[in-house]
């Protein structure tokens, strides 16, 4: 029995040893990987790196207007298939306020007659939600007499 408790205890020893041998190999690991990472200059844990037009639009500031609630009906023959987002206006000159609320009517037509063009394959499509987008945008501006709007942002986006 004397035998058997010091077996016992002979391998806990060695599950403890080989325990801390694989948690010290683990942090040489880490460590091992930090010094490379930071000596080629670049930090350890890094975000992706932003994309040009994601920087444009970090460094101007916008004035938002919206969001504005839309539920329209897409033009699919097949099957009724409806569309509800929100869209916000992004523009830079101020002044540019009074005539969105003045023109509101307007604007709200012409995004509901824009949305309806689109069938849900064609928002489905890798570059469809930027294609509407970028046709919303030159529709809306068209509406607008002095000034423009610089982006279209969606607040929900959901096809049903």
């Amino acid at each position: 029995m004397a035998a058997n408790a010091g077996e016992q205890k002979s391998r806990t020893q060695v599950f403890l040893i080989v325990l801390l041998v694989l948690v010290g190999l683990l942090l040489l690991l880490v460590l091992l990987l930090g010094v490379y990472n930071l000596g080629r200059g670049d930090a350890f844990f890094s975000l992706p790196k932003q994309t040009a037009a994601a920087k444009k639009m970090e460094e101007s500031f916008y004035e938002l207007f919206g969001p504005e609630g839309f539920t329209v009906n897409l033009n699919d023959s097949n099957q009724r298939r409806y569309l509800k987002t929100g869209v916000v206006l992004a523009y830079e000159d101020e002044k540019l306020l009074e005539e969105l609320e003045r023109r509101q009517s307007q604007l709200r037509d012409t995004t509901i007659t824009v949305l309806r063009r689109w069938t849900a394959i064609d928002l489905a499509k890798d570059d469809g939600l930027e294609k509407l987008r970028a046709e919303l945008l030159d529709a809306v501006n068209k509406v607008l007499g002095r000034g423009e709007i610089k982006a279209i942002y969606f607040t929900e986006f959901i096809i049903q």
